[in-house]
C-alpha cells in the first residue's frame, strides 16, 4: 500500500495506542473547573478531570479538546503557533507541542527511526517513572530526538490503560526521504513502509522551544482524587552530603534524612546520571533506624562509578519508593553535581 506525500509530511500518522471501548467518556463537572494561576510569567495548569498539573511559560497556551472516538486531549503549545485544534500526533513537523491523551488514540505511530526509551542513550527529566520498554523515542537521521510517546507501568488515576503523553519538538528544515528495501532512493509518493521501504527524516530541532517543552514536562505531576495540597520536597527529604553543585568522585558517600514513608523495606532508589539523564550507576539509600514512622529518618549509602561525562556535569536523583508503580505516588529530588577530574 503506497502512501501519499502529504501523509509523510504529516509524519505518517500516529501511535498505535487503541481506545478501550469499555471505558466511558468522563464528562467535566462545571464545579470542577480547571484552574490557571499566574506567578512571575509562569502559569500553573491543574486538570481536575484527569488529575494532573504542570507549569508553563506565559507565551504558551493550554487547550482542551476531543479527538475522533470521544478521546479527550489536552494540548500545550506556543501561543503564536497557527494551528487547527485539537493537536494529536499527526501534525506538521514545525509545530512544538505536547498532547496528553488520557484514553489513548487508536492510530499508527510515526515512521522513521525509533527506539524504546530503555534502548536510548538519553532520557527525560520527569518527576514520575515511565514504562521505558513501552515508551518510544523518535529520531532524526542525526540521532536527535524529535518526538516521544510516554507510557506508564500503571496508568494515572482516571486514565485508561492505553493513555499516554506525546511530546513533539519543532523541526526546522524538515525533509523526508524514502529508501527502498534494495537500498535505492525512490519518490515519496511511491514510498510503501509496509513493503519494507524505509522513511528517513532529517532536519534540526529548534532548541529554544525544546527547552521550554522539556521544562514543562519536568514540572508535570499527577495527583490522587481529593488529595491534600502537594507536600514540598523539603518536607520529605533533605540531602546533607553531597551538597548541590559539589565536586564529586568515586566512591561517593551520600547521607541525609527522609520521612519514613519515603522508604519501602528501609530502602529507596538513588541514581547518578549525566547531563542528558543517562544513568551512570544506581543503588539504594538505606534508612539508619526505624523507618516505619512519619518522622524524618537518617539515611546513608555509598555509590561507585567509573565513567565521567565530558562536560563533567550530572545529577543525583533520589526517588521515593513506590511499589505500586502509580505515577501519582512518585516523588523525586534532583540534585545537580559536578564531577572531579581524575
Amino acid at each position: 500500500m503506497k502512501i501519499s506525500l502529504l501523509s509523510i509530511l504529516l509524519l505518517l500518522g500516529t501511535f498505535g495506542c487503541k481506545n478501550n471501548p469499555e471505558t466511558a467518556e468522563t464528562s467535566r463537572d462545571p464545579k470542577q473547573l480547571d484552574t490557571t494561576k499566574t506567578t512571575n510569567e509562569v502559569q500553573k495548569y491543574v486538570d481536575s478531570t484527569w488529575n494532573f498539573a504542570l507549569e508553563y511559560p506565559s507565551n504558551f497556551k493550554v487547550s482542551e479538546g476531543e479527538l475522533p472516538g470521544n478521546s479527550s486531549v489536552i494540548n500545550v503549545y506556543p501561543k503564536n503557533t497557527e494551528i487547527t485544534e485539537p493537536l494529536s500526533i499527526h501534525e506538521e513537523p514545525d509545530i512544538a507541542y505536547i498532547a496528553f491523551l488520557p484514553k489513548g488514540f487508536g492510530v499508527d505511530g510515526p515512521s522513521g527511526r525509533q527506539k524504546s526509551i530503555n534502548e536510548w542513550e538519553s532520557n527525560l527529566d520527569l518527576s514520575f517513572n515511565i514504562n521505558k520498554n513501552d515508551s518510544r523515542v523518535y529520531l532524526l537521521e542525526n540521532g536527535k530526538a524529535w518526538a516521544y510517546f510516554l507510557k506508564f507501568y500503571q496508568p494515572p488515576e482516571k486514565w485508561d490503560k492505553y493513555g499516554g503523553i506525546y511530546l513533539h519538538y519543532q523541526i526546522e528544515n524538515f525533509k523526508a526521504t524514502c529508501i527502498s528495501s534494495e537500498g535505492e532512493s525512490k519518490p515519496m509518493q511511491e514510498c510503501d513502509p509496509l513493503a519494507e521501504d524505509e522513511v528517513r527524516l532529517s532536519g534540526e530541532i529548534n532548541e529554544e522551544t525544546k527547552m521550554q517543552l522539556d521544562k514543562i514536562m519536568s514540572s508535570l505531576y499527577f495527583f490522587r482524587e481529593n488529595a491534600e495540597e502537594r507536600t514540598e520536597l523539603s518536607d520529605l527529604i533533605n540531602v546533607e552530603k553531597p551538597s548541590a553543585h559539589e565536586l564529586i568522585n568515586s566512591p561517593l558517600k551520600i547521607s541525609g534524612k527522609a520521612r519514613g514513608n519515603w522508604f519501602f523495606e528501609a530502602e529507596a532508589p538513588v541514581k547518578l546520571v549525566d547531563g542528558n539523564y543517562k544513568i551512570l550507576t544506581k543503588t539504594s539509600i538505606k534508612a539508619n533506624g526505624e523507618w516505619m514512622t512519619s518522622d524524618f529518618v537518617p539515611f546513608s549509602t555509598e555509590l561507585s562509578f567509573e565513567k565521567i561525562p565530558e562536560d563533567e556535569k550530572g545529577y543525583l536523583i533520589f526517588e521515593k519508593s513506590n511499589a505500586s508503580g502509580k505515577p501519582e505516588l512518585d516523588r523525586k529530588l534532583t540534585l545537580p553535581v559536578r564531577f572531579r577530574e581524575e
